[in-house]
């Protein structure tokens, strides 16, 4: 059960405590708020900026699970940007900066997910979720897109990518995330995209050595 709903951040690690207890055994690894611009991952960045002291860049989500279709390696590395909508003054478009950067990072998968209280009429999160799909289905963006009404028992009501009209357990969220995830891939780390830019290799590099920063077995 949730304990709170006071700030996105104690969602965040309260929703971890409640995944690590209902984890489908694909799911290897958790990691919450995980700052990819702190020294601990300086031989990421350090190319890309000359100083000490990059943009903040924090991951709210990682999810480590185990990839059956071995894309580049077992694993498969998806981060999660996490808005939580509290009421509606939020904008339909936030997090979407956040989660376009995680892709230079060498992640095989980016998501973002809206988390609306269950207060908010059904009719106001319809109105958002349609605007955001038009912008990433309209652009062909790599996003996986998750909106989900949370209640007080841990359970999530789907209205992105699909739409449902009852609440679904924890695990059954995480399996299906795991499965949209599967299925659409960071296109820096493609390996069916010839010729390949320049960017390519330098971006599995990123990859391997977040792996490394994570601790994640090769």
């Amino acid at each position: 059960m949730i304990k709170s709903f006071e700030t996105e951040k104690s969602l965040v690690r309260n929703l971890a405590q409640v995944f690590e207890e209902k984890k489908p055994s694909r799911l290897k690894r958790i990691f919450t708020h995980t700052n990819l611009t702190t020294k601990k991952f300086k031989d990421i960045w350090m190319s890309w900026w000359e100083t000490d002291v990059p943009p903040r860049l924090e991951v709210d989500f990682i999810f480590a699970f185990e990839d059956i279709k071995k894309v580049i390696d077992n694993l498969l590395l998806v981060a999660v940007e996490v808005e939580f909508f509290r009421d509606i003054r939020k904008s339909f478009y936030d997090g979407l900066q956040q989660v376009l950067g995680f892709s230079l990072f060498g992640f095989d998968s980016l998501v973002l997910w809206h988390i609306f209280h269950e207060r908010i009429s059904d009719e106001d999160i319809k109105s958002r979720v349609k605007a955001i799909n038009e912008i990433i289905n309209g652009f062909d963006l790599p996003i996986v897109y998750m909106a989900t009404k949370i209640n007080e028992k841990s359970e999530f009501r789907f209205f992105a990518p699909i739409e449902s009209y009852t609440y679904n357990k924890p695990d059954y969220l995480i399996s299906y995330l795991m499965r949209l995830c599967s299925d659409k891939r960071n296109p820096l780390l493609s390996v069916d995209k010839k010729p390949f830019g320049p960017f390519h290799e330098e971006v599995r590099k990123r990859r391997k050595t977040l792996k490394v920063m994570l601790k994640i077995p090769a």
